[in-house]
């Protein structure tokens, strides 16, 4: 069943020819281009790392809270706020 799934996607995206134009295209580049290519895409992925862990670290202060508040609630620390 899996082959199956796989044959299709593929038939449907043929990342192997992709993958062998890129790599055409790297190895058509002298060093300095290369160089240059990879030192942009390193910073291109260390930039994208640091904003992917600033928004987790977000969304997970996010939950901490509703968790922490949920936690109030349900042990009825909060009754006499709340007023229920």
């Amino acid at each position: 069943m899996l082959d199956g799934i796989i044959s299709t996607i593929e038939g449907l995206i043929p990342v192997q020819s992709i993958i062998d134009s890129g790599y055409d295209a790297i190895n058509n580049l002298g060093i300095i281009e290369q160089v240059i290519a990879f030192l942009v895409l390193g910073v291109i992925m260390i930039i994208g790392t640091i904003g992917l862990v600033k928004k987790l670290s977000k969304l997970l202060i996010v939950f901490a809270i509703l968790g922490g508040l949920y936690y109030l609630y349900s042990a009825g620390f909060l009754d006499g706020i709340i007023g229920w």
